[in-house]
């Protein structure tokens, strides 16, 4: 005779079982494709899944997808897609790719089912990331200087191409959108506005082994000393400080639009980078990709402002901001250290405290880690003692580069302080680790680290109308 936690235990495990499974239902009530699961499919995975972009299958008609209905209930019941990693308790976001729970039991009834087709006329295919999304064309399109040739095996690292800026004089935008040429090797990318390190010119130089030629800032004497070129370098990174991004780009993703009264800026007197990241499909690629631009048909506000607080590489402290009081630059007040991960280490935690300086207002933040992040969590505490989680990532995925912006622009005040959270798997139990037996220092490339937290924001206080007013553009 079963005992009491016994009987209790099977009522547990049938509650269980009722959540994640769907009821049964006959096939005359079954949904079918047409009427029900191609809508779900066409919304949320067919901007990958489709012909000539990153996912391996194709999704975006009946005959394509019915082959994989099995391989489709598995992998939605187990919410490994579509490829979402927001804790759905903490914030509200835009462009959510995320199943509810109806969703994911419609596709596992119709896959139960034998998938069926329907009778319904068949679901139209929305408008995809990789088309205009904005509700006008570009006012104009900058693209890649030269076409990138990729080899069919090996390991590219990052690819950076330099170009003039086709506008001499500061503008604003109302929206950007970068385009990927090939989408079945971009990674991720994105597109900058950086200035040239002092001596130098835009050139074409190899950036690695057996690589094309792409422009790159190179020396205007090429006789320079060793000291000259370590000036160079430093000033360089020194560059990078400052609101320097304009858009982010990964599979379905790379389209901002900002929020009204806002607009990202573009600075004449910098040069134009591509930054690209790409994956080798086993036989030579190109790549040419491009972006869009929509200039601002109003006087902006405010500029919308993308920065990244937090450890960008190196083995000592790194300062994040020089003058918070400054239009672009980060409200963050802090510097920051680099631990090395140890060995084998399975939950190594890196905690960030971020006093905020200045009146802020937050449009989105997104965590950058690498081969061995594992979660990180945004916390704001107030001046007044409360706390808010505004994101919570619990499994972190290197291979999505996701953007979390708010659906409402969120208010920081100053003496505000912003904490992120985050740990690290260097064990052999994290299947993308390249090396556990390694120390894992912080830099650049996929197998270093990073504790890097993005952040858009704009700086209340810094109404663009009072300083020059900036004019709607044709």
């Amino acid at each position: 005779m079963p005992t009491r936690s016994s009987f209790l235990g099977t009522l547990s495990l049938l509650a269980v079982a009722v959540l994640v499974a769907p009821l049964s239902v006959s096939a005359q009530d079954a949904p079918t494709f047409n009427a029900d699961v191609g809508p779900i499919l066409y919304e949320n995975c067919a901007e990958c899944h489709r012909q000539g972009e990153v996912a391996p299958m194709v999704l975006t008609s009946y005959q394509t997808v019915r082959p994989w209905a099995r391989s489709i209930k598995a992998k939605v019941v187990a919410r490994e897609m579509p490829p979402w990693f927001a804790d759905s308790r903490y914030g509200e976001f835009q462009y959510v790719l995320s199943l509810c729970q109806e969703e994911i039991y419609t596709i596992a009834a119709w896959a139960d089912a034998g998938a069926p087709e329907g009778t319904s006329p068949a679901p139209e295919l929305p408008v995809f990331s990789g088309d205009w999304r904005h509700d006008r064309p570009p006012d104009y399109i900058v693209e890649m200087p030269l076409e990138i040739e990729l080899p069919a095996q090996g390991e590219v690292e990052y690819v950076e191409v330099w170009m003039e800026n086709p506008r001499t004089e500061d503008i604003y935008l109302e929206a950007v959108q970068m385009r990927a040429g090939n989408p079945a090797v971009v990674h991720h990318g994105g597109i900058f506005t950086r200035e040239l390190p002092p001596g130098t010119k835009i050139g074409e130089e190899p950036i690695y082994e057996g690589s094309p030629l792409v422009p790159q800032p190179v020396p205007i004497d090429p006789n320079e000393g060793p000291e000259v070129k370590l000036a160079r370098v430093q000033a360089a990174m020194e560059g990078r400080r400052g609101d320097a991004q304009l858009i982010f780009y990964r599979p379905g993703g790379g389209y901002n639009k900002y929020p009204e009264g806002t607009a990202k800026r573009v600075y004449g007197d910098r040069a134009i980078m591509f930054q690209m990241h790409y994956s080798l499909t086993g036989r030579p690629e190109t790549d040419r990709s491009s972006a869009g631009f929509w200039l601002a048909q109003e006087p902006p506000r405010h500029q919308v402002l993308t920065v990244g607080a937090g450890e960008k590489g190196g083995s000592g402290p790194v300062r994040i901001v020089e003058n918070a009081e400054q239009l672009g630059t980060s409200p963050f007040a802090t510097t920051a250290t680099s631990p090395r991960i140890p060995p084998h280490a399975e939950d190594f935690n890196v905690t960030g405290i971020f006093p905020i300086v200045v009146d802020v207002t937050f449009y989105g933040v997104w965590p950058h880690m690498h081969l061995r992040g594992k979660d990180m969590a945004y916390i704001v505490s107030y001046p007044d003692g409360t706390e808010e989680t505004i994101l919570n990532v619990p499994n972190y995925d290197f291979n999505w580069q996701m953007e979390y912006d708010f659906v409402e622009p969120l208010k920081v005040p100053a003496g505000s302080t912003l904490k992120t959270i985050a740990h690290y798997d260097n064990s052999v139990n994290n299947r993308y680790n390249p090396g556990p037996d390694q120390d894992v220092q912080w830099g650049e490339q996929s197998w270093d680290e990073m504790f890097v937290l993005f952040t858009k924001y704009s700086v209340d206080k810094n109404d663009l109308r009072l300083e020059g007013k900036p004019p709607a553009q044709d």
